[in-house]
């Protein structure tokens, strides 16, 4: 869950913990204040559960290149080479 939106320009970054027992603790910050927090299983669930974060930071008026690109990324084809 947002704790703030609709800021405009922000600075993200992602944290990630290790909850023994439990997985993986995924902590988005936004200007450094912890923004959202969610648990992730297991390792290979760190990055989507990121994803998903930042995508939402960004659907949700905070906005960063870092964020933007975790929501424009899916299904962008590379650019060929020639």
């Amino acid at each position: 869950m947002l704790k703030k939106m609709l800021q405009g320009p922000v600075e993200h970054t992602v944290k990630v913990t290790r909850i023994k027992g439990h997985g993986y603790g995924v902590r988005v910050l936004v200007n450094g204040e912890v923004n959202q927090e969610q648990l992730a299983p297991t390792r290979a669930d760190i990055g989507p559960v990121a994803k998903g974060m930042l995508r939402m930071e960004d659907k949700c008026g905070n906005v960063s290149q870092y964020a933007h690109r975790a929501r424009h990324r899916v299904g962008e084809k590379a650019t060929p080479t020639e």
